[in-house]
């Protein structure tokens, strides 16, 4: 499975690059804060990535962190519901020996 990961992750990068090649043109991009002139297609395309990885990572990172969260508060409710029955049995089988013993006597 690593290996496949490592093969798919080189041919993703030599696709980029590929691409890259293709698109050496010079544009100029206006940014609403600034304007950019005679920026290479590339440049534009390695920036739009970057920034999409980048909010991609953290939108994945805010939502794993919450899961764990929410993940440790009910195995904490889940301990102490499972302490509460337990105790509650112990009182169920100390109140019947006691009552068993009344009742003979």
């Amino acid at each position: 499975m690593q290996l496949l990961k490592v093969f798919l992750g080189l041919f993703l990068i030599l696709g980029l690059l590929f691409v890259l090649t293709k698109n050496m043109e010079e544009v100029s991009v206006d940014l609403v804060l600034s304007q950019y002139e005679s920026v290479p297609v590339a440049v534009v395309i390695i920036v739009a990535l970057g920034v999409g990885i980048l909010i991609g990572f953290s939108i994945a990172l805010s939502s794993i962190l919450t899961s764990k969260a929410e993940s440790r508060a009910v195995k904490g409710e889940n301990r102490k519901l499972s302490d509460e029955i337990n105790s509650l049995r112990n009182i169920a089988i100390e109140e019947g020996i006691y009552e068993i013993g009344d009742g003979e006597e």
